[in-house]
C-alpha cells in the first residue's frame, strides 16, 4: 500500500513487521511492530493503514490494527478470540467501511472502536477464502475454493448484505481486482 512517497508492506511468512519503504529510494526507511503473519493491506480514507495477523502462531491471538500512515504509530488492536484465523481485509469504494473474513464476513466502520458483535455474512457450508468488494456499488464477493482442486465458487451479495447471485470461477478464486 502506498500513502504518499512510502510504501508499506507486509512480513507475512513467520514475522510480525510492517516494512516501510521509500519508494523515490527504494530503501527500507522503518517498520512497524504488530503480531505475528500480518496479511492483508488496506489505506482508509483517513490515513490509517489496517493489516490483520492470522492467529496461528501458539499463545499469540489473531489482530486487527490500525496504523497511522503519517506516524507509523500503531493507534489501536482489535483481538480476536484463541483459534480465529482471520484474513483478507477489504475496504468499500469510500474506504470508510472495512471487511474481513473470520470464518463468516465481518464488517465495521474504520472509525469503530471496538469489532461487531454479528457478522455480516453468515459462514455457508464451506470455507470463505477469498473477498472484495466492487467500489462503485458496494456489492461484495466471497469466493470459495470448496475442495482446492475443482471449481472454486463466488458468491455476490449487495452492500445490504443480500444474494444476488453465485459463479463458478477457476480452482481456487480469490485474488480479485478491479478496473477503474
Amino acid at each position: 500500500v502506498q500513502w504518499g512517497d512510502e510504501v508499506f508492506v507486509n512480513c507475512w511468512s513467520y514475522d510480525d513487521k510492517i516494512l516501510v519503504v521509500d519508494a523515490a529510494r527504494e530503501t527500507l526507511v522503518d517498520s512497524i511492530e504488530v503480531g505475528p503473519q500480518p496479511s492483508s493491506l488496506v489505506l482508509d480514507r483517513f490515513g490509517k493503514l489496517w493489516t490483520v495477523t492470522d492467529g496461528r502462531t501458539a499463545g499469540i491471538p489473531a489482530a486487527l490494527y490500525r496504523i497511522d500512515a503519517a506516524t507509523f504509530r500503531v493507534e489501536k488492536q482489535f483481538r480476536f478470540r484463541e483459534g480465529d484465523a482471520p484474513s483478507e481485509v477489504q475496504l468499500n469504494g469510500t474506504r470508510d467501511t472495512l471487511y474481513w473474513i473470520n470464518k463468516d464476513v465481518w464488517r465495521m466502520p474504520v472509525a469503530a472502536e471496538q469489532l461487531p458483535a454479528r457478522p455480516f455474512l453468515e459462514y455457508r457450508e464451506t470455507k470463505y477464502y477469498g473477498l472484495t468488494v466492487d467500489p462503485d456499488n458496494g456489492d461484495v464477493y466471497v469466493a470459495d475454493a470448496i475442495d482446492y482442486q475443482q471449481q472454486g465458487i463466488v458468491y455476490r451479495y449487495t452492500a445490504d448484505g443480500d444474494a444476488v447471485d453465485e459463479f463458478y470461477a477457476g480452482v481456487t478464486p480469490g485474488a480479485f481486482c478491479w478496473k477503474r
